[in-house]
């Protein structure tokens, strides 16, 4: 894509900077031009540092895990014995509570995939 740029985040560094020229007084454009970033990208940093107190990146929230490693590979050394089991009854020989989907997600991480039997 011709006007696609590819987004670059800030450096503590960057945001320390940012901030501090922004508290002595520098107007937005001034500091865009000593940082190289847009109008745009200076305001949202000084945005979220008077609204929130801090420069620092939000990280998104992590999924907990719900298996341990032990568990995943129970999970896959199941499916390699026997090919033609369902992926909803391996949690029940596993003694597992999880759904299918994540059943599917550690074979396809184990570069399994689907198999059915024969009729």
């Amino acid at each position: 894509m011709p006007g696609k740029r590819a987004r670059r985040y800030f450096s503590e560094l960057e945001r320390g900077l940012i901030i501090g020229m922004k508290t002595a007084g520098w107007s937005t454009c001034h500091v865009a031009g000593q940082v190289d970033r847009s109008e745009c990208a200076i305001r949202n940093c000084w945005e979220q540092w008077t609204r929130e107190g801090t420069h620092a990146r939000k990280t998104g929230p992590v999924a907990t895990r719900k298996t341990t490693r032990r568990e995943d590979r129970r999970i896959v050394w199941k499916a390699l014995v026997d090919p033609t089991v369902a992926r909803s009854t391996i949690p029940a020989d596993v003694s597992v509570a999880i759904v299918p989907q994540t059943i599917s997600r550690h074979l396809a991480e184990a570069n399994l995939k689907s198999k059915r039997p024969f009729r």
